[in-house]
C-alpha cells in the first residue's frame, strides 16, 4: 500500500470522529517506514491534519497512539 494510500485510510478514520484508531494506523505506518522519507511524510500528515495530541513521542521512530 503506498504511502498516500495509508494516509488517506487514517484520515477516514479521523474524520469519522475515531482519533484512536488514526493514531494508531499512523504510529504503525512510522514504525513500519522503510525509509526516514516515509517516516516524515506520516508525521507531516499528523501535523496537518493537527492530531499531534492523539501521540505521545511523535518525534522518536516509535510514536505511541495515546
Amino acid at each position: 500500500m503506498t504511502i498516500t494510500k495509508q494516509i488517506e485510510m487514517a484520515r477516514k478514520m479521523l474524520n469519522a470522529g475515531n482519533g484512536g484508531a488514526y493514531a494508531r494506523l499512523m504510529s504503525g505506518s512510522i514504525r513500519a517506514a522503510m525509509s526516514d522519507r516515509a517516516a516524515k511524510a506520516f508525521r507531516a500528515a499528523i501535523v496537518e491534519d493537527g492530531a499531534e495530541r492523539f501521540f505521545s513521542k511523535l518525534d522518536t521512530n516509535c510514536p505511541i497512539a495515546a
